[in-house]
């Protein structure tokens, strides 16, 4: 009665660009920038996906509550920042908010919800950078109304299992540089980082005055990702982006001496594809061995001096494409784009 209406209904409301702290990251796609910037239209995502960016806000305000019973404070909540002004772009924005601790030190807090899997990721020690440029802008801002904040707790929700993970930053304004000091989950474990990055909102203003430059050029930059990447499938102009790309595929170069650095690249990725590929052989006759011998002591498990080994039954499932009537198939095929390397040694 709902379940099959709700996303349906969902729309995306259509924003001016601008530049603005929570697209300033260096992982945000320019090209998509320059897209939005130009005033593309864009192309509707499925409504699951609009329902699940509207669930980040929800999630903002119930952490916000939480914090509330804590013996921690939380004020000026969508506070306006003055972020400043160089090379002609200017960057303001709203912060979630400011969290005060028992001692009386001020936080920048900024509050993110994001899948189980990139929560792992960020835990196993990847650096989540466009997060953290927008948390140095906001302190950049910060700065002209308290001095004395330089640091930002990036608080992150994990909306499958509403575990929390946290990265403590602190931003120095002299130097421009972001020090990301540790990360916490909610197991209380901690890991010490102490990971730099120079020149963060710098590099931010440096990213929008392209933007601005390519769209007053009416010319597009160079894709940021591959076509099968997991950011293309989301985006909004993913059909604009790759609707020339067979044409501009075929158009590139096909006679250049490439740099001894590729040749030498070249020759280290032949000798592991070897190396791996002789390891596979090995390792698939082996377990074929194991299951032969296994067979002839008509046995489905057994114990081998420290090791238990199991034959295990598993069910494959297929489509018989023959048995599909070609409109559906036609209906139903998807293509999508991926480009992979062919390397093959020259004679003589």
């Amino acid at each position: 009665m709902l379940a099959d209406i709700l996303h349906k209904l969902s729309d995306e409301e259509e924003h001016i660009y601008y530049p603005r702290p929570s697209i300033s990251g260096p992982e945000r796609c320019i090209r998509q920038l320059v897209y939005w910037g130009l005033g593309i239209k864009k192309e509707p995502l499925p409504g699951r996906t609009y329902h699940i960016f509207d669930d980040g806000i929800f999630h903002e305000e119930l952490v916000a509550d939480w914090i509330r019973k804590s013996a921690f404070q939380i004020h000026s909540q969508q506070m306006q920042v003055d972020c400043g002004t160089e090379q002609g772009i200017h960057l303001h924005g709203s912060i979630d908010g400011i969290i005060t601790d028992m001692i009386g030190q001020d936080y920048l807090w900024e509050n993110k919800s994001i899948n189980h899997f990139t929560c792992q990721r960020f835990w196993a020690g990847e650096v989540p950078l466009d997060y953290v440029t927008q948390c140095c802008l906001y302190l950049r801002g910060l700065k002209k109304v308290n001095p004395d904040i330089n640091k930002a707790v990036l608080l992150i929700k994990n909306k499958n299992t509403s575990a929390y993970l946290e990265f403590i930053i602190e931003y120095s304004g002299d130097i421009d540089t972001a020090q990301i000091m540790e990360r916490i989950n909610s197991q209380g474990e901690h890991a010490v980082m102490d990971y730099t990055i120079e020149n963060i909102t710098t590099d931010a203003f440096a990213k929008f005055a392209k933007v601005q430059d390519y769209v007053e050029r009416k010319t597009l930059p160079q894709r940021q990702y591959e076509p099968d990447s997991w950011r293309c499938e989301y985006c909004s102009y993913n059909h604009t982006c790759y609707a020339n790309y067979q044409a501009e595929f075929a158009e590139l170069k096909t006679d250049i001496m490439l740099p001894n650095e590729i040749a030498d690249m070249v020759r280290y990725r032949q000798e592991l594809a070897a190396h791996r590929l002789d390891m596979e052989k090995e390792e698939k006759q082996i377990a074929t061995d194991i299951k032969a011998m296994m067979t002839d002591a008509n046995a489905r498990e057994g114990r081998a001096g420290e090791y238990i080994v199991r034959r295990i039954l598993t069910e494959r499932k297929s489509l018989d494409k023959e048995l599909i009537p070609q409109e559906i198939k036609d209906t139903a095929t998807k293509i999508t784009y991926y480009e992979r390397l062919a390397i093959k040694k020259i004679k003589g």
